[in-house]
């Protein structure tokens, strides 16, 4: 059986790092040689989309003719346009969780039929967990965006006294930091569930708020 090839797009960024550590062997785009996309799609089976969706959109539109695709984005109601036509996939892990965390989700509504054998075959020794696409975003709601939300409206004051609470907080703050800020914001504001979310935190502090004895 060939090899297989790949192309990692935004292969600089944080999860394209981590691709290229798991596939060393893989052809690499980034912003300042992506005039030569069609070259590497040419003699690729498949390419990873490692860039925020607005870009990997345009990607796919500019290039009907390759079906090797693998769209990588937190936001999948954002790719359904793409039915049949790519492979979609979020693996759970990043830079810092690699080696620790092997969750792929593969998002069966979106992907093309057998697709999942493809990925069962890059990633042998990964978890890979089937479900429609909006299963994952209402479940991305609730482990990605509610803490991108409080990391977005969180400041650090870095105080020289810290308590075990208070380093928890600067790990929740610290998310932003260690995001693509673009990728990062995508997540929060593209997901569907992320205004009932922002309703509900709102409503817990109204009460919070009114039960405050000194104003």
């Amino acid at each position: 059986m060939n090899e297989i090839k790949t192309t990692i797009i935004g292969s600089k960024g944080n999860l394209g790092s981590v691709l290229l550590r798991l596939f060393p062997d893989s052809y690499c785009i980034d912003i300042n040689n992506k005039n030569e996309l069609n070259k590497y799609l040419e003699i690729s089976d498949y390419a990873f989309l490692s860039v925020p969706i607005n870009e990997e959109k345009n990607i796919i539109k500019n290039n009907p003719d390759f079906k090797g695709f693998i769209d990588l984005s937190s936001v999948k109601g954002e790719m359904a346009e793409f039915k049949n036509r790519i492979i979609s996939i979020h693996p759970l892990f990043g830079p810092l969780s690699y080696e620790k965390n092997i969750d792929i989700i593969f998002i069966n509504d979106i992907s093309y039929e057998n697709s999942i054998i493809v990925i069962k075959k890059l990633f042998k020794n990964y978890n890979v967990i089937p479900m429609k696409y909006d299963e994952h975003d209402k479940l991305i709601s609730e482990i990605l965006v509610k803490p991108y939300i409080l990391s977005y409206i969180s400041d650090s004051l870095n105080s020289e006294i810290k308590t075990n609470s208070y380093i928890k907080f600067i790990e929740t703050y610290n998310i932003k930091n260690n995001e693509n800020i673009e990728n990062f914001m995508n997540t929060i504001v593209l997901n569907r569930n992320s205004y009932k979310i922002i309703e509900e935190m709102e409503h817990k502090l109204d009460l919070l708020k009114k039960s405050i004895k000194y104003r």
